[in-house]
């Protein structure tokens, strides 16, 4: 029988939640309808009948839990770390993740058929992926080596194979399931399980853990939980490259800690620890490196707060341009500055030494906050300057989040609040959002942001609630609320079942067309249909709904078998906005003169139209020859670059015609509904099957 990650994922739901868990609950988790749902668990059922454990436990309006059983979460466990008489279907995004870190990691070549096997896919899959994987691995200096009757290997500097690995596992594996693993030594998914027993495998993780603490204390700080999962990573990965004889050498260019510092001297602890256990020769290479991954972690706290000259002042600079641009003058300046200096001294080591950041909440945060990062962009200039490099968009991303949340702290708050301690695995600038969302929404004082690691060492007294991003370890369920990283509708909905709210928000509707007719009386409106989709874009985007007057078309109606072509390959830009065109074309939707004017738009105003990161809504006027009103649906085999300094580069064209300004709105408007849904918008994009995309279209189109 075959199963999916997202069929695992439910077994490790139900195994970690011991109460009844309704469909919709299930949906809503794994961004998915109900329907499919509730085919996952006709399968489940199926599967756990064959393996002697019957079907789950139902109950009308409460939902589904899993029998109770002293072998039945063993036996999922099972499932997950090892081979199981069941076919498991790795995806399409699992397979190269473990073919590059295999790769990397061998000792010796692999032959295809390894991957055949591993992965059960066919030789011609296998071909396939290895195409992909060669110019992926050529962009970080690696080359693919395949040698006929002796097979596959990596070749290239050894401290790239290290930043491969590293990126690769930062990419797959979440904070949370490296907690796992490290406190129950179990993984969380088929394809985690293959990355760990190439990572941890014959390695000491409670050692390696211990090892981190005693860096912690030496160095006076707390690392954030997304550091101390990459340290462990990096540390786990030396010790197996040295093992197999692998040497790292740095190039001269690269930044090298100065050996009288306190981060080497630690380094050098940490490798006497590291010799002694494993029983290996540790090179000074190595301690230079180690050294320079303590200097790039990010910290939840620091009590080492040094106010050095040069970065003291950029962190000036950037806070005081914030505030001119905001019009404010931060009340606690000198807390959101030593904030900011927490962020900026270890992601000033990253960049000279070009460890690469990882943020998996980047696309959320270019969307959520658009005009706050584009500002943080353009402040960041003066960190480039000092340090004559230039800083990745997933550096400024973190930082736009400690500006987001000094910037929401600006404003009043109430007295008497909950006191709340915040837990975030991915670092002090995401909690630090979150606490002030939290404040927006409910009378709360956030008392403290530790790691999950620190929650279990708090004393009771000293706080009303723990709020936590990811699963605590060594706290039960009932001891914290777990939420998600950007706060949603039912996060607020759990927390004020223990948190008194704010106040009464009412899920406001807002008219477009009133909004259209307040501004066409005030300004000039260059391109009606633009201004439609940004204004829905940042309405929807903030929480808010929008509630049209007139029937109009849903986008059911519009986006249909005929309009939609899926996974296309083309050469520039203008090639798949005229492919996107052309399905509207052939059912005289609109005329050539409205693809001509579409053209223009782009050339004479360049591409606004591109409103998302990797989405183009592409359009004109209606009186350029719109027969009726229409949209059509476009993916990309390969993304496109369209010119967008943000939002390139493009995945998804859509085109739509307007026939006049009402039309279309229900539409639209579901359409943004869809395009702030990450998973649904990733589904699209990835999809195979047209079948698949109007089914997730025809969800919106109910709505």
């Amino acid at each position: 029988m075959e199963l999916n990650e997202r069929c695992l994922g439910i077994l490790q739901y139900l195994k970690k939640n011991r109460d009844y868990t309704k469909v919709s609950d299930l949906a809503q988790a794994f961004n998915v309808t109900a329907r499919s749902i509730r085919n996952d668990i006709d399968k489940l059922e199926t599967f756990m009948r064959q393996n002697g454990y019957g079907p789950f436990e139902k109950q009308h309006n409460k939902g589904i839990r899993l029998k109770e059983n002293d072998g039945i979460k063993k036996f999922i466990d099972q499932v997950i770390c090892n081979d199981t008489p069941f076919k498991y279907f790795y995806s399409k995004e699992e397979r190269p993740k473990f073919m590059i870190t295999k790769l990397i990691q061998a000792t010796e070549p692999i032959n295809i058929s390894y991957f055949e096997q591993k992965l059960s896919i066919s030789r011609n899959t296998v071909l396939k992926e290895l195409n992909s994987i060669e110019k992926w691995l050529e962009n970080r200096s690696l080359k693919l080596i395949r040698k006929p009757k002796v097979g596959l290997y990596v070749e290239g500097a050894e401290i790239d194979k290290r930043k491969v690995i590293i990126e690769v596992t930062s990419e797959t594996i979440s904070t949370e399931e490296i907690f796992s693993y490290v406190n129950n030594k179990v993984a969380q998914s088929k394809l985690n399980n293959l990355q760990f027993d190439i990572l941890f495998s014959e390695v000491d993780i409670d050692f390696l853990n211990n090892l981190l603490i005693f860096a912690e204390k030496e160095l006076l700080r707390e690392f954030s939980d997304e550091a101390y999962s990459n340290l462990l990573t990096h540390l786990s990965i030396m010790i197996k490259r040295i093992q197999l004889n692998k040497k790292l050498y740095l190039p001269d260019n690269i930044f090298r800690t100065d050996e009288n510092s306190k981060d080497f001297e630690v380094a050098k602890k940490m490798v006497k620890e590291i010799e002694k256990k494993f029983s290996i020769k540790v090179p000074k290479e190595e301690i230079q490196y180690i050294a320079l991954h303590l200097l790039g972690a990010k910290t939840f706290k620091s009590s080492e707060v040094r106010q050095e000259d040069g970065l003291s002042d950029v962190a000036y600079k950037m806070t005081e341009e914030i505030e001119k641009i905001y019009g404010i003058t931060f009340k606690e300046k000198r807390t959101v500055l030593e904030g900011l200096l927490v962020h900026l001294r270890p992601a000033i080591y990253r960049v000279k030494f070009g460890l690469k950041l990882y943020n998996p909440l980047f696309e959320q945060i270019v969307t959520k906050y658009k005009d706050l990062f584009l500002n943080t962009k353009l402040v960041c200039k003066h960190l480039e300057e000092y340090i004559n490099s230039e800083i990745s968009e997933h550096e400024i991303s973190y930082i736009t989040l400690h500006f987001g949340a000094a910037l929401e702290n600006h404003k009043e708050r109430k007295a008497n609040p909950a006191r709340i301690i915040l837990v975030c695995g991915t670092g002090i600038g995401t909690a630090k959002i979150l606490g002030t969302q939290l404040k927006r929404e409910f009378e709360v004082e956030i008392v403290g942001y530790v790691s999950s690691r620190a929650a279990k060492t708090l004393a009771k007294r000293d706080y009303d609630l723990i709020v936590s991003t990811i699963d605590i370890p060594d706290l039960s369920e009932n001891e914290y609320i777990k939420i998600s990283t950007l706060l949603t509708r039912r996060d607020i909905e759990k927390l004020s079942q223990h948190i008194r709210a704010r106040y009464t928000r009412k899920d406001e509707e807002i008219t477009l067309e009133k909004l259209l007719h307040v501004i066409e009386r005030n300004c000039a409106i260059l391109d009606r249909q633009q201004l439609e989709v940004e204004l829905l874009y940042t309405i929807k985007g903030n929480g808010f709904k929008t509630y049209e007057e007139r029937k109009s078309k849903m986008l059911g109606d519009l986006l249909t078998k005929d309009t939609i072509k899926l996974n296309k390959e083309f050469t520039d830009w203008k090639e798949a906005i005229l492919a996107a065109a052309q399905l509207l074309l052939d059912k005289d939707m609109i005329k050539e003169s409205y693809v001509k004017a579409i053209f223009d738009n782009f050339q004479q105003l360049g591409p606004y139209m591109v409103v998302a990161p990797g989405i183009v809504l592409a359009h004109a006027r209606p009186e350029d020859g719109v027969s009726k009103v229409c949209m059509s649906l476009l993916t990309l085999k390969e993304p496109i670059k369209f010119g967008s300094e943000t939002n390139d580069p493009v995945k998804l064209v859509i085109v739509f015609g307007a026939e006049d300004d009402k039309g279309h709105l229900k539409a639209l408007s579901q359409l943004m509904d869809l395009l702030l849904n990450h998973k649904d918008l990733s589904d699209v994009i990835n999809a195979k099957k047209t079948e698949d995309v109007i089914s997730i279209v025809q969800s919106y189109s109910q709505k």
